[in-house]
């Protein structure tokens, strides 16, 4: 298991980010006024989004968020059935409308699929959550390793604790056995490529809402990290979100007792996410 990380500002969990020509959007309202709020304000990014098609990955390619289907390692079944499907399909689905919304790309509808299925290849963008019961065969880390190298960005969330780390490590070890994981630091590109982060932020489940905490497990004794994965060009293929639940802000939007700010950071990252899988 890699050690914790010194902290350098990451436990700062205000969100605070800067939006070029527009403001905060931080509400009244009821929660689903507050989530529509959100999908007009994401609305403005079209021109971020279409200005980044010098490589080939512009307007005439198609976006489709794929969520990775695995085998749990262990008897416990949420969501509609295992842990790959936790918060599906409401986070794909509200995730896809943010970026509708956002761009002139043809958004395809998000996709459920098996690490070896062929069409595999024709998703820029896996996400892939709750991997702390994640158990990949051998076909299925040979298939992402390829399709990582080939291009592939994969997203990481909604994990907790360092027993849930060392079975995510163990098994991504499968994939790249001698890449390392390293911190993603905060000037990275990831968290400027249209909302400017100035520290990577918490964005807890609705779990530690209801309990009044901030971390889930032993993650308190950690905190939040964003992590990763890079290629041989310097290029982030996997994105790891440690002890942050991206999912519960995506699909928690118009609950309110889910607060707000944390549903904006979530769709704000996950934004910048996808920007950087598609142009990078």
């Amino acid at each position: 298991m890699n050690p914790p990380l010194s902290s350098n500002g990451k436990e700062n969990d205000t969100g605070q980010t800067s939006r070029r020509e527009s403001s905060p959007i931080y509400n009244r309202g009821s929660g689903r006024v507050i989530f529509a709020l959100i999908i007009v304000s994401i609305g403005l990014l079209v021109t971020a989004i279409t200005g980044f098609a010098n490589d080939g990955r512009g307007q005439d390619n198609d976006f489709t968020f794929g969520r990775v289907v695995y085998q749990s390692r262990s008897s416990f079944f949420r969501g509609f059935g295992y842990r790959w499907a936790v918060d599906y399909p409401s986070a794909d689905a509200n995730v896809i409308r943010a970026l509708r919304s956002a761009t002139t790309l043809k958004i395809n509808e998000p996709k459920a699929i098996e690490l070896t299925d062929p069409d595999l290849f024709e998703i820029p963008f896996l996400y892939i959550l709750e991997v702390g019961a994640l158990q990949f065969s051998q076909e299925e880390a040979g298939a992402l390793r390829e399709y990582l190298l080939r291009g592939g960005f994969m997203m990481v969330d909604d994990f907790h604790g360092s027993r849930q780390w060392a079975v995510w490590e163990s098994q991504i070890k499968k994939v790249f056995p001698d890449r390392p994981i390293i911190e993603v630091p905060d000037d990275h590109p990831v968290f400027h490529c249209y909302y400017d982060f100035e520290k990577y932020p918490l964005v807890p489940g609705i779990v530690t809402i209801w309990n009044m905490t901030d971390y889930e497990r032993d993650g308190a004794l950690y905190g939040h990290h964003c992590r990763g994965i890079f290629d041989d060009q310097g290029r982030l293929m996997v994105l790891i979100n440690w002890n942050v639940d991206l999912g519960d802000g995506w699909e928690h939007a118009a609950d309110p007792i889910y607060p707000r700010k944390f549903s904006v950071i979530a769709y704000r990252l996950a934004v910048n996410y996808a920007i950087y899988a598609m142009t990078h």
